[in-house]
């Protein structure tokens, strides 16, 4: 036991020294002045913001809805409304991945700071009866 504690110590030490040593990584976004950009998803029987009179589009020819374009080291601001019934749900890949459930008539915020460039699938983790329209928007960071 003692020698588990010893080990565990020094592992620490070495992992403080080397972090004063070497200093925390900065943010990927630290001195780059982004913008807050405000975007509102209407979930309801149409789908996010009627996607499901864009779906054929995206079968035809892969083409994303909703879209939101922002540039990297933006601050992002989403507020998903739910005007359903029915339970909805809200993630987007890299930044919300965990999703959020938002129950019919309510309403929540997802936030974050774009700092990955790159195209990321907005989508729903609620099964519900307009699930498959709800899987191809999309978030481009430049």
């Amino acid at each position: 036991m003692l020698l588990i504690i010893a080990v565990a110590s020094a592992v620490a030490l070495a992992g403080g020294i080397t972090t004063f040593a070497i200093g925390i990584p900065s943010s990927p976004c630290a001195g780059v002045a982004g913008t807050t950009r405000n975007f509102t998803i209407i979930a309801d029987i149409n789908g996010y913001n009627e996607s499901s009179a864009h779906y054929s589009s995206w079968l035809q020819n892969g083409t994303a809805w909703p879209v939101m374009n922002v540039a990297r080291c933006d601050q992002v601001i989403i507020k998903i409304i739910n005007n359903d019934t029915q339970s909805h749900g809200f993630a987007v890949d890299t930044y919300a991945t965990r999703g959020t459930e938002i129950i019919g008539g309510q309403q929540s915020t997802v936030e974050f700071l774009a700092t990955t460039s790159g195209h990321f699938r907005v989508y729903c983790i609620v099964y519900c009866t307009v699930h498959r329209f709800m899987q191809y928007g999309l978030l481009n960071v430049s």
